[in-house]
């Protein structure tokens, strides 16, 4: 009777235990909750991109992400794809996340492309059918100064491309950014044939997108201040004038990096 008792006490204190324990089931469960609820963003408004692709790898089981412009976001000027912005801040949300261990960046990036042309269904299209969660879109302005695309047709397309992803994508955060400083080169005169330069449609966007209250980054801004920090003259980051090196892209990735992720 008494070995009865016995085993019968050491079964209930294995059961209390595993209840217990931290790393057991019932420990593993709630700190899946916590976790969960930590980048919900019902609980966590005006979160980083981060923490939503963390939240859908999560809550669905994979996170998407994609990336949208021209030539500059395409990677053209790097020496391999895996030294581009895009590929670069790919695998930093890798190393830093550990739920987004295997997300892939996809790259829809066109060469000579405006904001206008980036609205055509070629590449709207297999966007829309990526579904990402956070789509991030370069506004492609080098290419619409060098075409003489005016101010206000720029807007307009920029206007467009926001309203038609935020239709199509209506759990998807948007993010504009700007492209990389350029310096005077063979692609298009410092003034265009509208009387405009290159930095009139950098802040023409940035005032424009600021008051219609969407998400943005100056990334030309931000990397003329980081290259003045670091001693870094604009043409060292730049293969043609236009298109970022290797040491140009690695500035991009890193000054769009706690834009992604600062709380």
């Amino acid at each position: 009777m008494k070995q009865v008792k016995f085993f019968l006490l050491l079964a209930a204190a294995g059961v209390l235990l595993l209840l217990f324990r931290p790393e057991g089931k019932g420990g593993k469960a709630s700190a899946d909750v916590v976790k969960v609820e930590s980048v919900d963003p019902l609980k966590n408004p005006g979160q980083p991109a981060a923490d939503y692709l963390v939240f859908r790898a999560l809550t669905t089981g994979e996170a998407r992400m994609a990336v949208t412009g021209s030539s500059v976001t395409k990677g053209s000027g790097a020496s391999n794809q895996s030294k581009t912005w895009r590929a670069l801040t790919q695998a930093h949300l890798r190393t830093a996340y550990p739920s987004l261990k295997t997300l892939k960046i996809e790259n829809h990036g066109h060469s000579g492309y405006t904001s206008v042309r980036i609205l055509e269904d070629e590449v709207t299209g297999p966007i829309i059918a990526g579904r990402p969660d956070v789509l991030i879109i370069e506004t492609s302005v080098i290419n619409n100064h060098n075409k003489n695309v005016s101010l206000e047709d720029t807007y307009a397309s920029l206007e467009q491309l926001h309203t038609l992803y935020s239709e199509a994508l209506p759990e998807a955060r948007i993010l504009f950014i700007s492209p990389n400083p350029i310096t005077e080169n063979k692609f298009g005169p410092p003034v265009n044939a509208l009387g405009l330069r290159f930095t009139d449609y950098i802040y023409g966007t940035q005032t424009f997108i600021g008051e219609k209250g969407w998400a943005y980054i100056n990334i030309h801004d931000e990397m003329l201040s980081l290259m003045e920090q670091r001693g870094v003259k604009l043409p060292e980051t730049l293969k043609d004038g236009i298109h970022p090196n290797d040491l140009g892209y690695s500035l991009w990735a890193e000054v769009i990096w706690p834009h992604l992720t600062a709380k």
